[in-house]
């Protein structure tokens, strides 16, 4: 059974075997092919993937639109996790290393389940919530070690410029127009 390896993945922390097979028994299964793109930066909507097998390649477009592979991820894994929570186009590409098994969770079926306050679902928002903090703190931190002399904040509403058209700086949480 494919579920029991994510209950190695902080995502799944405190969530019992049972309710995890009821939550990820809500998502269509997905398999990719060597070199599938799963998900291609810029595309809408884009489903968060639960992969229990393979590995995958997470780029990004670099200045002059070039691929910068900036993560190489092993199964048991999960991403897309971004997307389906800010509701914005897909932030990267996600390329399949090997062959790869995984679970889609559309935006659809984790509205469903919110709404229904499943439990297991409730614990797993707060633990993607927990992750992307971990995240964020070691971007800053990356930033922070840049170049002294560079101007943080606007280098932050240049980049959220460039990711957000049409949407004012003070209406977003700091990087992304709050979803409506």
């Amino acid at each position: 059974m494919p579920h029991v390896d994510l209950l190695e993945l902080p995502y799944f922390e405190g969530i019992s075997m049972d309710a995890l097979v009821s939550l990820v028994d809500m998502m269509a299964p997905r398999s990719f092919d060597v070199g599938a793109a799963i998900l291609r930066e810029g595309d809408s909507p884009a489903p968060l993937y639960i992969a229990t097998t393979g590995k995958v390649a997470i780029t990004k477009r670099g200045p002059g639109g070039s691929e910068r592979r900036f993560a190489e991820l092993d199964s048991p894994t999960l991403f897309g996790e971004i997307e389906l929570f800010c509701q914005i186009p897909s932030v990267a590409s996600v390329v399949a290393m090997t062959r790869v098994s995984a679970f889609a969770l559309t935006r659809e079926t984790y509205d469903r389940l919110f709404a229904s306050g499943h439990p297991a679902l409730m614990r797993f928002t707060f633990n993607v919530a927990r992750v992307a903090c971990h995240r964020l703190a070691i971007t800053d931190e990356m930033l922070a070690r840049g170049e002294t002399g560079e101007d943080l904040v606007n280098i932050r509403k240049a980049v959220y410029s460039a990711m957000s058209t049409n949407k004012s700086w003070p209406s977003t949480t700091g990087a992304f127009k709050r979803p409506l």
